[in-house]
């Protein structure tokens, strides 16, 4: 599934997908949140204000990806979800949904209109010539079940720290193993979903690999699977070989091949740690960066990676 962003030529740009300005319910003015991004050292920056296209210009180090968070009806009484959608031109003034579910706070700026369902709002991103994201389904209740029959959709937040702080309903892998399990394919982004710029910023990113640094080439890399999702761990090279991964990275102390229901293995720094394939190089405190893993499971639906480094930040690949 999707193209392997470790053997595709291009330049590596870490993206901030998902954040909030003042023109929502963000802390900063969008030249603030430009500000912040830069000095944290992303190449991308997406301020993805609901129901609102907040424009900038690039700067010589960040490249403004056009996006804004739409929202969506789904079949529960009272309930939506949301969407991320990059590379938007336009926001809809009337999506087409059930305007009971639609709000406005104007304290806030934010404001909520619904699209009727999940593929009717795809359906908008494939049209703008955008690419379309779940946005936090754990930490808004959802199951996989919505995202089975959806059209359009390339994947889901995998990883929402702010999800994660608040709450503790950031990490949304179950819902995303529950849909590769089913057969639907779908990509896993992580992100900041800054609100509060002191608490969210640069705590999870998307790292992708694009032809160039440009909006477009971005877009692209996020239609095709080309990135891998971190809210700490470095993944400098994953290559698959039949039922053996090599993996290169910053110092990890387990790395995890996902698979569907009881299948998976792993290998984990330590003298008590699994060891299903073999460790190559280690760090003077004996954390992973190289190592092969050798699955024994035959034919399994998908193959994702996970590495975890010592503080029990995670790193997510696509499928292999």
């Amino acid at each position: 599934m999707g193209s392997d962003p470790f053997d595709f030529e291009g330049v590596w740009l870490k993206c901030a997908l998902h954040t909030h300005s003042t023109e929502s319910d963000g802390d900063l003015a969008p030249s603030a949140l430009v500000a912040a991004y830069a000095d944290a050292g992303f190449d991308v920056l997406a301020i993805t204000d609901h129901w609102r296209l907040t424009r900038w210009r690039s700067t010589s180090t960040l490249v403004e990806l056009p996006a804004a968070e739409l929202s969506c009806d789904i079949e529960r009484p009272g309930m939506t979800c949301d969407v991320l959608v990059y590379g938007l031109s336009s926001v809809p003034d009337d999506p087409g949904g059930d305007e009971r579910n639609w709000m406005v706070t104007e304290e806030e700026h934010w404001e909520q209109r619904t699209f009727p369902d999940l593929t009717t709002a795809g359906r908008f991103a494939e049209e703008e010539g955008a690419v379309a994201y779940l946005a936090h389904p754990y930490w808004t209740g959802m199951d996989a079940e919505p995202l089975l029959d959806a059209e359009f959709v390339a994947g889901l937040e995998v990883f929402n720290a702010s999800g994660e702080l608040e709450c503790g309903r950031g990490d949304s892998s179950m819902v995303w193993d529950a849909a590769l399990g089913a057969g639907r394919p779908l990509y896993g982004i992580a992100t900041d979903d800054t609100h509060v710029a002191h608490l969210d910023v640069g705590r999870a990113w998307t790292s992708v690999k694009a032809e160039e640094r440009s909006p477009d080439a971005v877009v692209d890399a996020l239609r095709a699977g080309r990135f891998y999702a971190s809210s700490g761990p470095v993944l400098d090279a994953v290559h698959r070989d039949g039922s053996a991964v090599e993996v290169h990275c910053s110092p990890c102390r387990a790395l995890v091949l996902q698979m569907e229901r009881e299948r998976g293995c792993s290998v984990v720094a330590g003298d008590r740690g699994r060891r299903d394939g073999r460790v190559l190089e280690t760090d003077d405190d004996g954390l992973i960066t190289r190592a092969v893993l050798e699955s024994t499971w035959e034919d399994p639906r998908y193959v994702r990676l996970k590495a975890v480094d010592a503080a029990g930040w995670a790193a997510w690949t696509n499928t292999l």
